[in-house]
């Protein structure tokens, strides 16, 4: 199948909890759909640095550290916030933030569309900050709120290699239960010598 030459949309956006056993391995819980997600966007946390030595460029030093996620929605849902942004839900049926709730780690799930295929994606060990709300007055026309989300997708630990994120792809044998199933750690296959 050839490769994109671009990619739009993003749709099918899901949330797993994440749970370590006292080996330190990780699972996942099903997934859950989070709906009304409007924009995402991914930078790299860490950088490169250039050594320099014999008057000229020796080496230069890159560090990946993970991912820093924005994601946009039209709202966040009260089951996120409960499940993820430990809110708590009163007998009278008020939520209620809880400023020192615990960090529930997750993993986030989505899908990119693109020319010649789409893509699912699972960035594994995430967290998410508290989130920031804004409103304004209806005027002449309406305009829809938003909600971002920040996230930092730290690197999940296999053997040897530091793993941020999978990718599947239509034709991929688990593409069609990619983000239904609960996440899997992926095997990476060892190197040739």
């Amino acid at each position: 199948m050839p490769n994109n030459k671009i990619t739009f949309g993003l749709r099918n956006v899901h949330y797993a909890i994440a749970n370590q056993d006292n080996n330190g391995n990780w699972s996942f819980d099903t997934p859950v759909a989070l709906q009304g997600a409007q924009e995402f966007s991914s930078e790299v946390v860490g950088g490169s640095t250039n050594v320099y030595a014999d008057d000229t460029l020796y080496a230069s030093l890159v560090q990946n550290a993970g991912r820093t996620l924005t994601l946009k929605f039209t709202e966040i849902p009260d089951e996120f916030k409960t499940a993820v942004l430990g809110y708590k839900r009163l007998a009278n049926g008020n939520l209620v933030e809880i400023a020192n709730a615990p960090v529930v780690t997750f993993a986030l799930g989505f899908e990119f569309q693109g020319d010649a295929k789409a893509r699912r994606v699972w960035y594994y060990l995430c967290s998410v900050t508290p989130i920031a709300e804004a409103t304004k007055s209806k005027a002449d026309s309406i305009e829809a709120n938003s909600v971002t989300l920040n996230i930092t997708a730290r690197p999940i630990e296999v053997g040897d290699d530091l793993i941020t994120n999978c990718v599947s792809v239509k034709g991929d044998s688990n593409y069609t239960n990619f983000l239904t199933t609960a996440p899997v750690i992926p095997e990476i296959p060892a190197s040739n010598p």
